[in-house]
Order: structure tokens, then C-alpha cells, then sequence
């Protein structure tokens, strides 16, 4: 055993929730507690009302900081003024002629914000300082969402995703000149698969979709478009069915939503808490992903590229009588509740970004992350990179901003109306 004088010489571990001041100490005589619970011998607070340093003083400055700005930021939510310092009193005594009930109301940050310190802070039980990326799930939506200021106040504007794929209007001759390069280097190619049972290069609403989503840099979709075509011949694309992956199917790990959100859009939903990468068989988990993403192919329209009017003006071929705008992109949702370390299966999260990235390109308009809990920032860091700049098309989100902004009443997936 360690000798009394070393023990009383190395302070005790701190670790998370790191503590704050919740009510006036009462003193050391008597083994009087306070701080949460833990012992103030070590401070010298002498019964005043004061933040003790005991616990605070072994915690890296980071997490002090953060620690008084959010008390300093409650403080004044709470009592409608600014803290009362020493400038004001004269004394640090002067905090005294502040009730202890309302101290012990807003010295206690909001849950949220306790978890963002943990994540931001190294040290305790909140680990190492993890990048960016993690700390979107713990913003509010006011944070996540831009806000637009009307006259002092602030109003939500959602940004939904888009349902078209690509930006901008392109000159009829310029995209019929780049499809006819995109030919001639496909024609190029030995033994091309076909698409769907169609010649590719016959194919133009296939040409203009991966066109516009290389942002009509011909030399890298024809690349992308033949890795396409020789993985769904591979894969068997055309010959996948629900016979294939029953077992998949029962646990009902994922499915096609009936109803379209406010945008129009197909919805694919996915539970996560119901996949288990102990039980599951990749190759069963892949075949289903294939299959639902052709299945939503099939609700989904491909624009064909724009046409010359006799006078000269390009007339796109979005731009009909009825005058519809066609619906090219799907809305993915990802049910992140009971997340857990079970449901954390790198293998299938990398063919499910390829899918997405290389064989059905520019296909889902948004994606949401539902309720992602706090063990999944982990898992997301090393999902992220993979996406590229198709990272910016996920989103945080919880149930009840799905319901508010996405879907009509009564439209709402079943398994998000209620726990």
C-alpha cells in the first residue's frame, strides 16, 4: 500500500460530468460535502458563495473556460442581468445577495451542453478531443439550420436538399457536345455492360445524369460510369430479389416509405438498432442495400438533356406544359436511436458510401441522422471522410424536427411518431 504521506500528496482523479458550484458550502468542520458529492477540503471557499476550485483545479483550462461561460451565460438568462463582480460590490463578498435557490438553478447547464463539454474537453470520462465533424450532433437547431433575421428576430429556413441533380442552367450545344465525347470514349471500352438491359452509350438520360454529377468533366464519369456497369454485372443487379435476403427482410432492417415528404421525394428508411454486426451476413446486408436502391430508382425520374428550339434557345427538358419539375433524388433517413457499439459495422458502412458515391451518384438529396446518441460520434468520424463532399448532404436531426419539416401529417414514418 502506498504510504499516507504519498496519498494525501497526489490529488484525487477527477473525472466527468466535471462539477459546478450548485449551492453556498457550508463549511469543512464536520465532513461537510458539497460539489456534487465530492469532498471541499481542498478549497478555501470558507462558506462564501463561491465556484469551490478544489474539483475545477486539476482540469485542463479548456474545460475551465467552458465551465464559467456557461455559467456566466445562465446567470444572466435566469436573472435577466449581468452577473453581479467585484467591480460592482466592491467585495467578493458581494455574491452573497444572490439567493442560493437561484444559483443552484442556473449553475446547471442543460444536458446537451454537458455532453458537448465532454466531447470537446480532454480528460475525465469524456476522452480525447474529437474533430468537428462529432460535435455537429450536439448543436441545436437553431445552430444546425441557418436563421434568417427578420426586423431583430430570428426565423427558421430549413434547407430541405435539393430533388434535381446538378446546379445551373447548361447551354443545350455544350451538354450535347460533352455526351457525344462521353460516346466516344465509351465506345472505346471492351465488352461494356449494358444498363437496365439498354446499350449505355444509347442511353442519354444515363449519359446526362453522371455527366451533371462530375460536373460535366467527361473524362471522370466515363471512369465512374464504367466502374457502374461492370459492378452491377458482377453483382447481378437485375437478379436481386427479397428471396435472396430473407433473413434481412424479416428484421425489417429497412424499407421504401409509402408516402413522399413536402419536397416530392421518395424516403428510404433505415433502423439502425435493428442491424447487428455480431449476427448479420455481409453479403445478404449488401444484396439488400443493392436491391432497395433499385427499387427507389424506379420512383425516381432521369432528366433528359436539353434541346435546341428552333430559335436558338435551349429549352430544357425539365421545362414541359404541365410545368412539373421531375424528382431526381431520394430522402434517406437513418433511425440513430439505442445506437450502440453492436450496431457500429464499418464493412457495410463502406459498400453503403460506395453505393451511394460511385454506383448510384447524386441519387439521395438529403440524408438525415435521427437522434444520433453520444457513442455514435465515434463511429462517424471514421464514416465521414469516406463521403467526400457528399458529407455535406447529412444532417442531425431529431423526431420531431423530421415531423415539423418533412413530412405532411399523418405522413411521418411509423417507427419516428412515437418511442
Amino acid at each position: 500500500p502506498s504510504s499516507p504521506s504519498r496519498a494525501h500528496a497526489m490529488p484525487p482523479r477527477i473525472r466527468g460530468p466535471w462539477p459546478v458550484r450548485t449551492a453556498a458550502c457550508g463549511g469543512h468542520s464536520g465532513g461537510a460535502r458539497c460539489c456534487r458529492g465530492r469532498s471541499c477540503r481542498r478549497c478555501r471557499c470558507a462558506g462564501r458563495l463561491a465556484a469551490c476550485t478544489a474539483p475545477t483545479r486539476h482540469l485542463p483550462a479548456a474545460a475551465t473556460v467552458l465551465l464559467a461561460a456557461f455559467t456566466a451565460m445562465s446567470t444572466r438568462a435566469v436573472l435577466g442581468r449581468r452577473a453581479p463582480g467585484p467591480e460592482a460590490t466592491g467585495t467578493a463578498a458581494g455574491a452573497a445577495a444572490v439567493p442560493a435557490a437561484s444559483v443552484a438553478a442556473v449553475a446547471r447547464p442543460p444536458a446537451r451542453q454537458w455532453a458537448a463539454a465532454r466531447f470537446r474537453c480532454s480528460g475525465g470520462q469524456g476522452g480525447p478531443r474529437t474533430r468537428g465533424a462529432s460535435r455537429l450532433a450536439w448543436r441545436s437547431s437553431g445552430e444546425r439550420r441557418g436563421k434568417v433575421a427578420v426586423r431583430g428576430t430570428a426565423v427558421d429556413s430549413p434547407d430541405l436538399g435539393s430533388r434535381l441533380i446538378g446546379e445551373g442552367h447548361i447551354d443545350a450545344a455544350v451538354a450535347w457536345e460533352c455526351i457525344e465525347q462521353l460516346r466516344q470514349r465509351l465506345l472505346r471500352l471492351p465488352d461494356l455492360p449494358r444498363w437496365r438491359g439498354r446499350v449505355a452509350v444509347e442511353d442519354t438520360g444515363l449519359l446526362w445524369w453522371f455527366l451533371r454529377e462530375r460536373r460535366m468533366n467527361v473524362a471522370d464519369t466515363a471512369k465512374k460510369l464504367e466502374r457502374c456497369l461492370r459492378w452491377r454485372q458482377e453483382f447481378r443487379v437485375e437478379k436481386l430479389g427479397p428471396e435472396l435476403f430473407t433473413r434481412e427482410m424479416r428484421a425489417r432492417k429497412a424499407y421504401l416509405h409509402r408516402h413522399p415528404d413536402l419536397v416530392g421525394r421518395p424516403v428510404l428508411v433505415a433502423i439502425g438498432r435493428r442491424h447487428n454486426v455480431l449476427e448479420r451476413r455481409l453479403d445478404d446486408s449488401c444484396r439488400m442495400c443493392a436491391w432497395f436502391m433499385e427499387r427507389a430508382l424506379d420512383q425516381l425520374e432521369t432528366v433528359e438533356p436539353p434541346t435546341a428550339e428552333p430559335g436558338g434557345e435551349a429549352r430544357s427538358a425539365t421545362e414541359g406544359p404541365e410545368s412539373r419539375e421531375p424528382v431526381e433524388q431520394a430522402l434517406g433517413i437513418f433511425d440513430l436511436r439505442d445506437f450502440s457499439p453492436l450496431q457500429a459495422d464499418l464493412e457495410f458502412a463502406k459498400f453503403l458510401v460506395e453505393v451511394l458515391y460511385c454506383y448510384y451518384p447524386g441519387r439521395l438529396g438529403r440524408i438525415l441522422l435521427v437522434d444520433a446518441p453520444e457513442v455514435f460520434s465515434g463511429f462517424w468520424d471514421s464514416v465521414r471522410p469516406l463521403l467526400r463532399h457528399y458529407a455535406s448532404l447529412t444532417e442531425f436531426v431529431t423526431r420531431d424536427e423530421v415531423r415539423r419539416h418533412y413530412f405532411a401529417p399523418g405522413h411521418m414514418p411509423r417507427e419516428l411518431e412515437g418511442w
